[in-house]
Formats: structure tokens, C-alpha cells, sequence
């Protein structure tokens, strides 16, 4: 068989793989992909055996879009370019007398997740479950995208808070005294203000909590939410954004008690700042996805952009009445840290993960405070 000219570098070869058990031709400098007759359907229903088309993909594209200065390799033909199916954002190339079809980089990925839509979205809308859960914890469930992959670092927070919270338990019993003065210790004074302490504890007072109710809750979140956004952020990412919206809550905890608040010479504990950050991140990625609220015994599914608006009004009417015992300025914060990061990060996340593309495409986040059901 003749060496067939990169359609994308023109001066690199294309080489055969297999993938899925189906060999295409690629380029190893550019990533992109050429599929001779049918072999782009062939790969497709591999990865989704319920594969919707009865005819080829090249046969129910959608609009033509314009054309492309590269060259099929079989013919040397222009390519033309297409939505790959009318209503998707992605655009492939197209050698109508060959039959080729060439995909560059990630755009593989793109075309197979496209066809999971129908799939997540009917998981979006399923019945009410849960409902003696809900009743009586008052806990919301979710409706959303499964992760791609395992949720390391969500586990491993969830693991070590847990480890740390048994161990103050346990210690009970030996000296009652000692879980008190590792609060002391380690939670965040906010009028110890730039001692070496103090810079210390605006992390470990993030792993630190009052008791099985403060713990339960906040893990409960991280582990319904944090899958999710670590997945969509990546782990090293999503690592750095739950420790950058714990110390945002914190140095707006320690900004309220000295100003406003009367508990500056208490110490300050719990991961709330950094799970109402995944709180915030998780509403504004995903926003298709549903939350269930409970109401006395009857059950609601609210968009998440709806549930955590109601979460963060009641937060800021705490705040403002002054009602003691819960930093609600650290969730405030958290909160505010979470949407400014996850608008920075967003582009990309879309970029790297075409099924949130898809599921959002149309879905402005304004939108949805419209969209109850």
C-alpha cells in the first residue's frame, strides 16, 4: 500500500494503528486521524453498541460549513468541511468521492461522546428515588453525568478527614481534654492574624471538625459533588482549587470576625469553605444537571444553580442576623472563590470534556434560573 501524505501536515506521513480492533491511518505529529470507507462507524458502534444511525456518517451529516485547504490522501480531492451532525458544534473533514473521513486531535473523542447525550440526559430526568433518605436527613441526591475516571482526590479527602475526625473521637476516651487543645492548636484563631500559627492553620483547620453531624455533611457534598468536578478540572486541578476556596473562606472568616464579628478569639474548624467552593464549581459547570430538594415529604428537582442559590441566600440571612456558631461569611467566601475560579477554568473544561460541551450547548447560565424541572 502506498505511504498516504498527512492530510493536516502535508509533509508527514500517515501511519496504520489499530484502535478498537479496526486499523486507521494517523499522524504521530499531529494526533489527527484519517478513516477510510465506514471504518469512523466501525469504531463508533464499538464504543456504543445502541449506535442510533441506520445509514453511514457520511451519508446524515449535517450543514457543509466551508471548504479546507487540506487534501484527501487517497485522491489529493479538497476536503470539505461538516457539522458532524446537524445541531454539534464539531466540524469534520470530508472526501465525498473517497468516502474518507479526517478527524484531528480529540475530535475522535468528541464524535463518540456525542452519542451518549440521549443516554445521560434520560439519567438526568429519571423518577424521583430516595425518598426515606431525603426524609430524613433532608440531604439532597443527584442527577448527573457519570465520571470518566475514579475519583482519587475527592476519596483521599474524604478518607483523611474521616481518619482525623476518629482519631480526635478516640482520644476522647484517653485524655477528654486533648481534642480541645488541638483545636487550639490547629484551628483558625482569626485574631492570632500573622503569627507562624496562624498561616499554618489556614490549611490544617480545613481538616478539623466539631463533630459526626459537622464531618457527615460536608463529606456527604464532597462525595455527591467532588466526583464530578474533579473529573471535569482534572485531579491536580481540582487538588489546587479545593485548597484555594478553603483559604479564601478562611481569610474571609478572619476578615469578618475582626471587623464585624465577636468570635475572633475562637478557633475556626471544618472543610465547609472548601466543599461550598465545589458547591459553587459544581453549579456552574454542570448545569444540566439536577439536584432533588425536599420540602416537609415532598420531593423537587431543582437545576443546581437553583438548589445553591437558595443554600447561599440562607447563608448570607445567617449572616446578617448574626446567628452564632457556624462561620457563614467562610461559606460565603468559599462559595464566591468556587464561581471565580470555575470561570476561569471553564473554556477549558469544555475544551477537554465535549459530553459537558453538548449536555450545556444552548444552556447560558442565567438560563437556568428559569428552569425548574
Amino acid at each position: 500500500m502506498a505511504s498516504l501524505d498527512c492530510p493536516q501536515c502535508h509533509h508527514h506521513l500517515l501511519e496504520p494503528i489499530h484502535y478498537e480492533g479496526i486499523e486507521i491511518d494517523a499522524c504521530m505529529h499531529c494526533g489527527g486521524l484519517w478513516f477510510d470507507h465506514n471504518e469512523l462507524d466501525k469504531v463508533i458502534r464499538k464504543y456504543y453498541p445502541d449506535y442510533p444511525r441506520e445509514d453511514t456518517i457520511i451519508k446524515t451529516l449535517g450543514q457543509e460549513v466551508d471548504g479546507t485547504p487540506k487534501q484527501c490522501p487517497h485522491c489529493k480531492d479538497s476536503l470539505k468541511t461538516y457539522q458532524f451532525e446537524q445541531g454539534s458544534e464539531l466540524k469534520i473533514d470530508i472526501c465525498q468521492s473517497y468516502d474518507g473521513i479526517w478527524l484531528e486531535q480529540g475530535e475522535l473523542d468528541h464524535a463518540k461522546r456525542f452519542y451518549e447525550k440521549p443516554s445521560r440526559f434520560e439519567n438526568i430526568s429519571k423518577k424521583y428515588e430516595h425518598w426515606i433518605f431525603q426524609f430524613l436527613f433532608y440531604l439532597p441526591v443527584e442527577f448527573n453525568l457519570k465520571p470518566r475516571n475514579f475519583p482519587l482526590i475527592t476519596v483521599i479527602l474524604i478518607v483523611l478527614n474521616g481518619l482525623i475526625f476518629t482519631g480526635l473521637f478516640i482520644s476522647l476516651f484517653r485524655d477528654p481534654e486533648l481534642p480541645e487543645k488541638i483545636l487550639y492548636q490547629w484551628g483558625l484563631i482569626p485574631e492570632e492574624i500573622g503569627a507562624f500559627k496562624w498561616f499554618v492553620a489556614l490549611l490544617t483547620h480545613q481538616f478539623l471538625h466539631g463533630g459526626w453531624g459537622h464531618l457527615i455533611g460536608n463529606m456527604y457534598f464532597l462525595y455527591i459533588l467532588g466526583d464530578n468536578v474533579e473529573d471535569a478540572m482534572g485531579r491536580i486541578r481540582f487538588l489546587l482549587f479545593y485548597i484555594f476556596c478553603g483559604l479564601v473562606a478562611a481569610i474571609t472568616h478572619v476578615g469578618y470576625e475582626l471587623t464585624l464579628g465577636v468570635s475572633a478569639n475562637l478557633p475556626s474548624i471544618g472543610a465547609s469553605g472548601a466543599v461550598s467552593g465545589v458547591m459553587a464549581a459544581y453549579a456552574y459547570i454542570f448545569r444540566k444537571a439536577k439536584l432533588t430538594f425536599m420540602f416537609v415529604i415532598l420531593q423537587y428537582k431543582l437545576a443546581p444553580v437553583w438548589y445553591f442559590s437558595l443554600w447561599l441566600g440562607i447563608n448570607v440571612l445567617l449572616l446578617i442576623y448574626g446567628v452564632q456558631g457556624v462561620s457563614w461569611a467562610a461559606h460565603i467566601g468559599g462559595f464566591i472563590a468556587g464561581l471565580v475560579f470555575s470561570y476561569f477554568v471553564y473554556e477549558r473544561i469544555l475544551t477537554n470534556n465535549p459530553l459537558i460541551r453538548y449536555m450545556n450547548q444552548g444552556y447560558p447560565l442565567k438560563a437556568l434560573y428559569w428552569e425548574w424541572l
